[in-house]
């Protein structure tokens, strides 16, 4: 436990001496004896604030999952374990101060740039063998891995003459760590139409009584192929024209979602920022899937032929994509040509393919398919992917941040 002379203090210790000296210089007893007692609330300040402080823990809950940009609420419990007895001094006007400090791939150079968040919470009451509870907000707006604590412990009872304060010890159960996934954006309908469209010219050649069981969606124009079941007859009288009902899909197609994350050289400011908005599209995307669910997801980096994930979309697949876009920095190595295969392999044929970069690319010119070019798989792939590109202006017609 650090103690320290406040600024209120430091002003009250100065007229005390200033009377201390005078009274000595002019030997006035009266004044000496009155310096005397103004030295006894020091005294006391001192004393009883260290002792409320003693024994003090906290211990704080943090919310899952945190997403960057987005509110969320820590939970922090003081609890005063000193025992209820006339010796013992409850524990009054507790500052808690806890330390937010991004992990920018445990290197302490980088760390030293960034100062860390410091929120505040105010106990005014904490009595003993008691526990408050207090809560504070906070947004963190850039993705990553942060440290927790940490926590400042302190008061400045009972005179404001003095600070003490104390860092509580981290216990070696207590996780100190989290994960801030990218900040979600919004798909315009725009996209989901396009996305329903494709689903339903995939599944017109499907077994279609099974659409009717599902959740009614809208209505669209009458096609050539569609039952007469489906017509939405007063919709029709109101149209001017046929019209037929939609349903929402009960078997979802499978989907391949991958990032670009190649740097052939250096990012500036704006690739930079078309950087995190390819990040921020494919944590919406996936997300997005998440509530769609019923299907298949393969995801995966340009980072290696073994850097993927497939399965049935759930809670797990989504959160370790989370992870990994969170983390996700700009790489040399290029195997993109290399995970589009291997998403091809596994996927099913009618699955969406969806590749997302933050940089103007072209599979037809790239020299980084040129060996992969004269490869029919390759011309196959090429009628069926959809590339998002993020540096594109025709990106606001599909999604906001």
């Amino acid at each position: 436990m650090k103690t320290a002379l406040s600024r209120e203090g430091i002003y009250f210790l100065f007229i005390v001496i200033v009377i201390l000296v005078g009274s000595v210089i002019r030997e006035v007893n009266p004044m000496l004896l009155f310096a005397a007692f103004l030295c006894a609330p020091l005294v006391i300040a001192w004393r009883l604030g260290r002792r409320s402080l003693r024994g003090l823990q906290v211990r704080r809950t943090l919310p899952m999952p945190i997403f960057a940009g987005k509110p969320f609420i820590v939970h922090l419990e003081t609890t005063n374990p000193r025992p209820k007895s006339w010796r013992s001094l409850s524990s009054w006007g507790i500052v808690v101060v806890d330390r937010i400090q991004p992990i920018h791939n445990n290197s302490v150079e980088k760390q030293e740039k960034f100062k860390p968040y410091e929120p505040a919470v105010y106990f005014e009451y904490i009595p003993n063998g008691q526990t408050r509870k207090k809560t504070y907000a906070g947004r963190l707006t850039q993705r990553g891995r942060y440290k927790i604590g940490p926590a400042m412990i302190s008061t400045r009872f009972p005179f404001g003459f003095f600070r003490h304060w104390m860092e509580q010890p981290i216990a070696p159960s207590e996780n100190t760590e989290f994960c801030v996934y990218p900040k979600l954006g919004k798909l315009s309908v725009h996209w989901k139409t396009r996305q329903h469209e494709a689903n339903e010219s995939q599944q017109r050649h499907r077994y279609r009584p099974a659409r009717v069981s599902s959740e009614f969606l809208g209505v669209r124009r009458w096609q050539r192929g569609d039952s007469k079941k489906w017509i939405h007859w007063r919709a029709w009288a109101k149209h001017q024209e046929p019209v037929v009902r939609q349903f929402e899909q009960n078997q979802n197609r499978d989907c391949a979602v991958l990032i670009d994350l190649y740097q052939e050289e250096e990012f500036n400011e704006i690739q930079r920022e078309n950087f995190e908005l390819a990040i921020s599209f494919t944590a919406t995307l996936v997300s997005e899937l998440t509530r769609r669910g019923g299907c298949n997801l393969f995801f995966s980096t340009n980072n290696g032929y073994n850097d993927y994930l497939y399965g049935q979309i759930c809670l797990p697949i989504v959160e370790s994509i989370l992870y990994r876009l969170a983390l996700a920095e700009p790489s040399r190595e290029d195997g993109l040509a290399a995970a589009l295969f291997k998403a091809v392999s596994q996927i099913d044929p009618s699955a969406e393919l969806i590749l997302i970069t933050p940089t103007p690319l072209d599979l037809r010119q790239s020299p980084r398919f040129r060996a992969s070019q004269a490869d029919p798989h390759f011309r196959m792939l090429l009628q069926r992917i959809r590339i998002v590109n993020t540096a594109s202006d025709d990106l606001e017609t599909i999604f906001s941040v």
